[in-house]
C-alpha cells in the first residue's frame, strides 16, 4: 500500500511537470526558429555537467542505445543539439534529481526510504517522454505547414525557376518552422555534392511522416522520368491538402466518442454525488 501511494505520488509529479510544459507551446516553438540555438535556462545550466557525464558514457560504447537515441534526436529536431551520449548524460542527471527529491522527502517527512528509488526511475524516464512529445509536435507541425510550402514551391517552378532554385527561394521567403529548416538541409546535402535522389530520400528519412515520404518518392520518380515538375508538384499539393481535410473531418467526428470516458468517469459521478448526497443525508437525519 505504501509502495502504492509512492508510485502515484511519482506519477502526479510527473504529470504536473508535463503539464506545465504542455501549456507553453509557443516556448518550445522558439526552437523551431532557422538558425536559432534555443536553450533553456536549465538546459544552460546543466550543460557542463551532461558534458562531462557525456565522456563516461561515450566509453560505455552502448551501439544499440546509441542507434535509438539518435533516430529519435533527428526526428524530433534535436532543438537541443545533443548527441546520443549527451541525451543519455540528461536521463543519468534527471535520475540523480529525482533520487535526491526522494531523499529530502525521507529525511524531511519521514517516510519510507524506497521513495529515493522510486522517484528516481521515474526521473529517468522524464525525458523519454520529453523527446517522445517534441516528435509528435514537430510531426504535427510538419504536416501542417507542408501543403502551403508545395504551393509556394509549384507556384516558383511554374513562374520558370528551376526546383532547385524554387526550394532555395521557398527557404528565404517561406515560413518560420520544421518544414523550412527540412528543405535547408535538403539544399545544405545538394551543395555538399549528394545526389538529387539521396538529398530527397534522407529528407524523407529525417522526418519519418508519410506525406513527406510520398512526396519525395513523386519528386524521384518524376525526375527519374522527365516528367514535368510543376505537374507534379500541383498533384502532390492538392492531394496533401485534401488528406489534411479528410484528417480533420475524422479527428471531429472521433472528438464525441473520446468524451465519453472522461464524462463516464468524472462528470457523471459528480453529478450524482452533487444531486444524491444532500437526499441521503436528509434521510439519515430524520432516521435518527
Amino acid at each position: 500500500m505504501v509502495l502504492l501511494i509512492y508510485i502515484t505520488s511519482g506519477a502526479a509529479v510527473t504529470l504536473l511537470i508535463l503539464g506545465v510544459y504542455w501549456l507553453q507551446p509557443e516556448k518550445m516553438e522558439k526552437m523551431y526558429y532557422r538558425g536559432e540555438k534555443y536553450q533553456t535556462t536549465l538546459i544552460k545550466t546543466i550543460r557542463p555537467l551532461i558534458k562531462f557525464l557525456a565522456v563516461f558514457n561515450q566509453k560505455l560504447n552502448i551501439e544499440k542505445l546509441d542507434r535509438k537515441y539518435k533516430q529519435k534526436l533527428i526526428l524530433s529536431g534535436n532543438p537541443f543539439h545533443f548527441i546520443q551520449v549527451e541525451f543519455l548524460a540528461l536521463k543519468q542527471i534527471a535520475a540523480i534529481a529525482g533520487a535526491l527529491f526522494g531523499a529530502f522527502l525521507v529525511l524531511g517527512l519521514g517516510i519510507h526510504h524506497i521513495a529515493p528509488i522510486i522517484f528516481g526511475l521515474i526521473s529517468y524516464f522524464l525525458p523519454n517522454l520529453w523527446l517522445n512529445d517534441m516528435i509528435n509536435r514537430r510531426k504535427i507541425a510538419l504536416s501542417h505547414s507542408l501543403p502551403f510550402h508545395m504551393d509556394l514551391l509549384t507556384l516558383a517552378v511554374e513562374a520558370g525557376l528551376t526546383f532547385i532554385l524554387a526550394m532555395d527561394r521557398v527557404v528565404k521567403t517561406g515560413e518560420t518552422g520544421p518544414m523550412r529548416d527540412e528543405f535547408e538541409k535538403f539544399l545544405q546535402d545538394l551543395r555538399l555534392g549528394v545526389s538529387l535522389r539521396d538529398a530527397l530520400e534522407g529528407l524523407a528519412d529525417r522526418t519519418d511522416l508519410y506525406e513527406i515520404r510520398s512526396f519525395t518518392s513523386a519528386l524521384i520518380q518524376a525526375d527519374k522520368m522527365g516528367t514535368p515538375l510543376g505537374d507534379v508538384l500541383r498533384i502532390q499539393s492538392e492531394i496533401r491538402r485534401r488528406e489534411r481535410f479528410q484528417k480533420a473531418e475524422k479527428l471531429a467526428q472521433e472528438s464525441p466518442v473520446k468524451m465519453l470516458f472522461p464524462l463516464i468517469l468524472f462528470i457523471f459521478p459528480a453529478v450524482f454525488i452533487i444531486i444524491l448526497v444532500p437526499i441521503m443525508l436528509k434521510f439519515m437525519a430524520e432516521g435518527m
